[in-house]
């Protein structure tokens, strides 16, 4: 994927050296001309000095070819309209750096993908946002008055304790379900004598609390 970074400070630089390592195409919009000399020097991507929040800047990275923006400068209205201005190029994929929780969530509003606080904004977290391979990656919340329930997409792993084990032997207990299997990017209803393999990917629907549970049983 070609992807832009805004922002080369140490968020920034970590998620695009992420970025890369996992092949990806960067472009890092820096605004500071000797970080912008680091930077160059540092990876193997294009950085571009210049305002992340001008219009010429962001086409003269090619804006209009990005497949995914995340804007992690350290001024969170700076990234909001960052992320505004990707959403009117027509990118689907935009993750922005907001730390008041009321802005995050009026930019979500908006069309934004992900806001992100920074005690959450680790690298390895924002690139599994952005390239949607992460081994657990809990992209819906949902509260009814049932309760509150989050959707993950989890890759099975070696390690896991579900690996080559049949659905029907899983200990759902009524918290918890696999609601689907996901190949070549389509959904597969699950069957109960399916076994679970190394490398497939599950959306497993549960309730907040044993979130914690889930996860050690499919991680290992």
């Amino acid at each position: 994927m070609r992807i832009i970074v805004a922002g080369g400070g140490r968020v920034g630089s970590l998620l695009s050296r992420k970025l890369i390592e996992a092949g990806h195409e960067v472009i890092i919009i820096e605004i500071n001309e000797t970080r912008c000399r680091e930077l160059s020097e540092e990876l193997d991507a294009t950085v571009i000095k210049g305002d992340v929040a001008n219009i010429n800047t962001l086409e003269s990275a090619g804006i209009d070819k990005a497949d995914a923006v995340a804007a992690v400068t350290k001024h969170d209205e700076v990234n909001v309209l960052m992320g505004l201005i990707a959403r009117e190029y027509g990118i689907q994929n935009i993750i922005v750096r907001v730390s008041d929780k009321k802005l995050a969530e009026i930019a979500e509003r908006l069309g934004i993908t992900r806001a992100v606080a920074p005690e959450e904004i680790a690298a390895e977290h924002i690139a599994s946002i952005i390239m949607r391979e992460p081994l657990l990656s809990e992209f819906v919340k949902a509260t009814t008055p049932s309760g509150s329930f989050s959707l993950l997409e989890i890759t099975i792993t070696s390690n896991s304790l579900v690996v080559d084990r049949k659905l029907s032997e899983l200990p759902m207990d009524g918290d918890w379900l696999v609601v689907a299997l996901l190949e070549d990017g389509k959904l597969k209803a699950p069957e109960g004598d399916l076994k679970l393999r190394e490398g497939d990917r599950v959306l497993v629907l549960a309730r907040t609390e044993v979130l914690d549970d889930v996860q050690r049983l499919f991680r290992g």
